[in-house]
């Protein structure tokens, strides 16, 4: 993945040297295990939350898909001792709540596709190795902080935020607010050195006195 970075960037986070915030990224170990299904689009992009996310969590794998004649093999997504569902909100999934989490016997293992909507929607649609895997989505919540893309619908959450969101209901809300606090800094990060925002616009973690030079 590493070949696709810039000099001038970190290697860890991909922001500009004077903007690394490595610092801020956690490390989280869940019983809850993530595996993200990244789109190889997804794979160049510096401003893609999935892999923060499989930085911060031990317990997390990160697979790349959608290239040519490169398909999942579907006994590779379960793990023994645990039950896998599709983070991905279909006309029949189930709603991640206290009910959902009361009824669960064994640990989760949350397949979460990465990818912009119409790539998830072929991808669950026409992928075998999905076929069968019990479907669950996000309640209704507060809207994204991922302002570094265009959401096409207003209830879009970027990777992140979904993930972190299940994790806080399934687990660890402690887990969720620490995902969460170091998207914010990469977004104020990521925002000034757009010119979007003022360093005094940056409230959670400022900007770096090197990143002016």
């Amino acid at each position: 993945m590493r070949q696709f970075i810039a000099a001038h960037r970190c290697p860890r986070c991909e922001i500009r040297k004077p903007l690394c915030f490595c610092a801020w990224i956690p490390e989280i170990t869940l019983q809850t295990r993530v595996l993200i299904l990244m789109h190889t689009l997804e794979q160049p992009l510096t401003t893609n939350t999935a892999k923060l996310v499989n930085k911060a969590l031990t317990n997390s794998e990160l697979r790349i898909h959608g290239r040519i004649d490169d398909r999942l093999d579907g006994a590779s997504l379960h793990q023994p001792g645990t039950r896998s569902y599709l983070l991905y909100p279909s006309a029949h999934a189930t709603v991640l709540d206290a009910d959902f989490v009361a009824s669960l016997s064994e640990p989760v293992a949350l397949i979460v596709p990465d990818a912009n909507w119409r790539q998830t929607q072929k991808f669950v649609r026409r992928e075998p190795a999905l076929a069968g895997i019990p479907h669950v989505k996000l309640p209704p919540g507060p809207p994204t902080e991922y302002h570094l893309r265009v959401q096409r619908h207003v209830t879009g959450v970027c990777t992140l935020e979904a993930i972190a969101r299940a994790i806080g209901i399934l687990e660890s809300p402690e887990a969720q607010a620490k995902l969460e606090e170091v998207l914010r800094v990469m977004v104020e990060r990521t925002l000034w050195s757009r010119g979007k925002i003022t360093a005094d616009q940056c409230h959670v973690s400022g900007i770096p006195a090197e990143a002016f030079n």
